[in-house]
């Protein structure tokens, strides 16, 4: 067979050497967005992680040309800086010699006689010497408790009065019926529309 032509664009690639990949740039989220908020969004990450990595980049090319330019200190001279200093923490002036004697203000003030304690005010007793009773603690439903109350006593008294108008219209009716010789009996009529009288003045 005849091998195969290569397009006149293409190099031949030699077989010794690898193919070079050209690197791709690196993607944040996904990359079929539309032009919107999650675009924009993901444009300024990605923007923000070049310039963090670029600020990167150029400080530590810095911090390497420092550390070529500072001089460099052999060991020897390091440990004898170290010497130096070591020497200079070992030495105690004549001044700072520690003793045993107390300091003369210490003296003083150690011979001072101690001043006598300041007397306790007595505390007085409240009442007969008991416990002060204490305030009962306002419940946070105070006033949802007095209007159900204040509800619960309209509504007796609202059923109250419907029983005692049932009573009094039992009883004039009562008091309407006939005898048994047919006459009206006025005596229970007037009982009956006297009570009724009483009760309405009462409620004014």
């Amino acid at each position: 067979m005849a091998p195969k032509r290569t397009h006149d664009g293409d190099a031949p690639a030699s077989k010794g050497e690898p193919e070079v990949k050209k690197r791709k740039g690196f993607s944040v989220g996904p990359a079929n967005l539309p032009d919107g908020t999650y675009r924009r969004k993901t444009q300024k990450i990605k923007n923000d992680l070049i310039h963090k990595a670029k600020v990167k980049k150029a400080y530590a090319k810095i911090k390497a040309q420092e550390l070529a330019t500072a001089p460099k200190k052999s060991i020897y001279d390091i440990v004898e800086e170290n010497d130096k200093e070591i020497a200079k923490h070992d030495e105690k002036p004549a001044e700072e010699a520690t003793t045993l004697e107390l300091h003369p203000d210490r003296i003083a003030m150690l011979n001072e006689p101690e001043p006598a304690p300041a007397p306790r005010p007595e505390r007085r007793q409240r009442g007969d010497g008991k416990q002060r009773e204490r305030r009962p603690k306002p419940s946070a439903f105070t006033r949802e408790m007095e209007f159900a109350e204040k509800r619960r006593k309209e509504e007796e008294e609202r059923q109250r009065q419907r029983e005692a108008k049932q009573k009094e219209r039992e009883a004039l009716l009562r008091a309407k019926r006939p005898d048994q010789f047919g006459k009206r009996r006025l005596g229970r009529e007037s009982n009956a529309l006297l009570s009724r009288v009483q009760r309405m003045v009462g409620q004014n």
